[in-house]
């Protein structure tokens, strides 16, 4: 079954519903963003884990990194089942995956529960990720892949900051927030199940009779160096991302003598939501142009970034967040952009699953290793050394893209024809 001959639900929940030629496409993204949400409500609380079940900076990192284990379970065993038993089966599992890992975390009574639930919420979202995106590329009216990607990564960074503004405010003002914190995201996965409902099936091989599949992850010789570049670019501000998400409550409460969990969301909010913007703003700039932008932003907050930590001054460390976000915003659509602009359509599969298992262990691995450093060295020294070392690593991507030139078809993959409106999205 073609995504174009495919059929949406009928009754009154989707007329209500969808009511344009994108609804479908927005609530799809939606799907999207609820396993950034939930996965973001636990980060102002792991200072009150800490407390409650006394485990240590180094614990914590290796608690944020088992999200990572899950992510890659389902991205390369799961996710890559969607054409043959339905992308919506697939986001239907998603959605459920969400709201068990916000009841997992909930009713947690010691830190190996904790790392159920991150596992938890790292399945979700790798069940999630590929499969929406690739139903949204389906669903967008226009074919405009460019603007798919856009929205995806909004969604991702736009959920983040959401999840972690609104945990923070249930941290700073409920009575019990390790459990009602959580009824967030297990509502908005109930929601999310409804946006899936009312969506067509996308998926292209319903019914056909072939074996289960494992993700394959090849990349044509002639392409390497742009999606060398472009992995590099992802695993940058996935490093950053888990640098926020699991290092710095610990740090805004006890390097700022911060104890508020609002602030502490607020920091984290800051950075993804500049993120989330600058995708909404800059929709012009792509692929190469954007990583020529954003790989030397990203130098220079890095570097200001260990300048200020030893300074330990809110203010300083809330400017250099919101740089650091917009560097995040400009280095991530530009990676993305970048490889779907050079991955051949056969192999495009296989090129993004390795991009994003890129990203996705560069979240783990700097995070555990600042984690395990800070036990011996300090936090604030550990985080030094870690914007350092990115701080390198950022300089030699730089270094690298400027000597790769811009690929063939300038601008990102163009629009495929005119526009084209599926059925059961029509309307104004």
């Amino acid at each position: 079954m073609s995504a174009s001959s495919s059929t949406s639900p009928s009754g009154v929940l989707p007329a209500l519903m969808i009511r344009g030629p994108r609804s479908a496409f927005r609530w799809t993204a939606f799907a999207l963003g609820v396993t950034a949400f939930a996965a973001a409500i636990p980060t102002p609380l792991y200072p009150f884990y800490e407390a409650r079940f006394q485990f240590s900076s180094g614990v914590l990192g290796l608690v944020f990194g088992a999200y990572t284990l899950g992510v890659l379970l389902t991205l390369f065993l799961v996710a890559p089942q969607a054409e043959r038993v339905g992308r919506k089966w697939l986001l239907y599992l998603g959605m459920a995956l969400t709201a068990l890992g916000a009841v997992t975390f909930a009713f947690s009574t010691s830190v190996l529960w904790l790392a159920a639930a991150r596992v938890i919420t790292g399945l979700a979202v790798g069940a999630t990720t590929s499969v929406a995106t690739a139903a949204m590329s389906d669903l967008e009216p226009h074919r405009d892949q460019h603007h798919v990607a856009r929205v995806a990564v909004a969604a991702n960074f736009g959920g983040f900051a959401g999840g972690v503004s609104l945990s923070g405010l249930v941290v700073q003002f409920a009575a019990d927030p390790s459990e009602l914190a959580y009824l967030l995201p297990f509502l908005a996965s109930v929601v999310g199940l409804l946006a899936v409902y009312v969506t067509p099936e996308t998926a292209t091989e319903l019914g056909v009779n072939v074996g289960a599949r494992i993700q394959r992850i090849t990349v044509p010789a002639e392409v390497r160096r742009p999606f060398w570049v472009a992995t590099g670019g992802i695993a940058g501000c996935y490093s950053i991302y888990g640098f926020f998400g699991a290092l710095a409550p610990s740090y805004v409460r006890s390097g700022l003598d911060l104890a508020s969990p609002t602030a502490t969301g607020g920091i984290i909010a800051l950075l993804f939501g500049m993120a989330a913007a600058t995708q909404l703003v800059t929709a012009q700039i792509r692929d190469r142009r954007a990583l020529l932008l954003g790989f030397p932003l990203m130098l220079f907050a890095l570097i200001a970034l260990v300048v200020i930590l030893p300074v330990r001054m809110a203010v300083l460390l809330g400017g250099v967040t919101a740089v650091l976000g917009v560097a995040v915003g400009l280095t991530y659509m530009g990676s993305v952009t970048l490889v779907d602009r050079v991955a051949p359509e056969e192999r495009r599969g296989e090129m993004l699953a390795g991009f994003y298992s890129g990203g996705y262990l560069a979240l783990a691995i700097p995070t555990v290793g600042v984690a395990e450093a800070s036990e011996q060295v300090g936090l604030t020294d550990a985080a030094i050394l870690f914007g350092v070392l990115l701080a390198l690593a950022v300089a030699v991507l730089y270094w690298a893209i400027r000597r790769t030139p811009t690929p063939p078809g300038g601008g990102g993959r163009p629009r495929d024809g005119p526009k084209r409106v599926r059925e059961g999205s029509s309307g104004s």
